[in-house]
């Protein structure tokens, strides 16, 4: 019995110590997935400030839910000069519409400066 014991809670043990090292991976995986979430966030204000500045007409890729692949693509002008959790965009299809989009809905920017070359209509 005492044997039996004894591998009893070195088995007891071990699972403790796994799982206490399992934890901890997953707590700083989980700092890593925050820093780069901050970090293209970060990217994406950076972005969104340069074309407000230059006025430039602006392409956003939005999330449409967080857990679904499916996205919406809106072009338009960014009217606000600070940036901050939403934007007001007048969009290039009707300038007479206006749209507040949220930055954390934003999954991608594309930017097309006046100065640009190329033909914008």
């Amino acid at each position: 019995m005492d044997n039996n014991h004894k591998s009893t809670m070195k088995s007891i043990s071990k699972l403790i110590s796994q799982s206490s090292q399992s934890f901890f991976s997953a707590f700083l995986d989980d700092s890593k997935d925050k820093q780069s979430k901050n970090k293209e966030r970060e990217e994406i204000f950076k972005k969104l400030q340069v074309a407000s500045a230059q006025k430039s007409l602006v392409v956003l890729q939005l999330k449409e839910v967080p857990t679904s692949q499916k996205f919406e693509t809106v072009s338009g002008w960014i009217l606000t000069k600070n940036i901050g959790d939403s934007i007001m965009l007048r969009l290039q299809e009707d300038n007479q519409q206006i749209r507040m989009i949220t930055v954390e809905h934003i999954k991608k920017v594309s930017t097309l400066s006046k100065n640009d070359k190329r033909l914008i209509k």
